[in-house]
C-alpha cells in the first residue's frame, strides 16, 4: 500500500511547476532567511517567549535529528524508493541512508509543534509549511508517505514535549499547550 500510494503522489504530482516547487521546499537553505526573520520576530513580539520557542525548537531539532538518523533509520533499515523502486521520479540526489522515518519531516514537524506551542497564532502559518515539506520528500522521490507521516508525527509530539519541558522550567504560565 506504502508503495501504491508513493507512486500515485509520485506520479501523480509530476509537473515541471510543482517539481521546482517541491525542490525548493525541500532544500534546507530556501528557509534560512524566512527562519531567520521568525525568531527575529517572535523575540521582538515578546522577547522572553521568542527565547523559550527558539530553546525548544533548537532542543527538539537537536534532539529528534540524531536519534532518527543514528537510532531509527538503522533500527528499520528500510530503502529508499529511489534505490529500490524503477520508473519513478527522483528530482534530487539519493543518498543511500535508510528511509524511515523521514529527518526532514522530523525536524520540520518538531519545530512547528515547538513554536505553534509558545506562538499558538504561527501554528496555522507553520503547520501547513511543514506539512509541505513532508509532502516534498515523496515528490521528489526519496521518501514513501509512511516515512515522513510517521516522521511527522514523531516531530510534532516531540516538539510540543520539549516546548512543555522548556516551559515548565522556564516557569511562562503564557506558553500554551497545542494539544487542548
Amino acid at each position: 500500500m506504502d508503495e501504491a500510494l508513493f507512486r500515485a503522489i509520485n506520479s501523480g504530482l509530476d509537473h515541471p511547476v510543482i517539481g521546482w516547487l517541491m525542490v525548493r521546499v525541500t532544500t534546507f537553505s530556501t528557509w534560512v532567511l524566512p527562519l531567520i526573520l521568525l525568531l527575529i520576530g517572535m523575540v521582538l513580539v515578546d522577547r522572553r517567549r521568542g527565547i523559550i520557542a527558539i530553546a525548544a525548537a533548537s532542543l527538539a531539532v537537536g534532539i529528534g535529528d540524531p536519534f532518527t538518523f543514528y537510532a531509527l533509520k538503522s533500527f528499520f533499515a528500510r530503502a529508499r524508493p529511489c534505490i529500490e523502486l524503477e520508473n519513478i521520479n527522483v528530482l534530487v540526489g539519493c543518498v543511500d541512508s535508510y528511509s524511515f522515518p523521514s529527518n526532514h519531516a522530523v525536524n520540520s514537524m518538531a519545530v512547528v509543534g515547538a513554536i505553534g506551542s509558545v506562538f499558538r497564532p504561527l501554528l496555522w502559518v507553520l503547520l501547513p509549511i511543514g506539512l509541505l515539506v513532508c509532502l516534498s520528500r515523496v515528490v521528489v522521490g526519496v521518501h514513501y508517505p509512511m516515512d515522513v507521516i510517521v516522521g511527522g508525527a514523531f516531530g510534532i509530539c516531540l516538539g510540543v514535549g520539549v516546548a512543555m519541558a522548556v516551559k515548565k522550567m522556564m516557569g511562562d504560565s503564557k506558553v500554551e499547550n497545542i494539544a487542548k
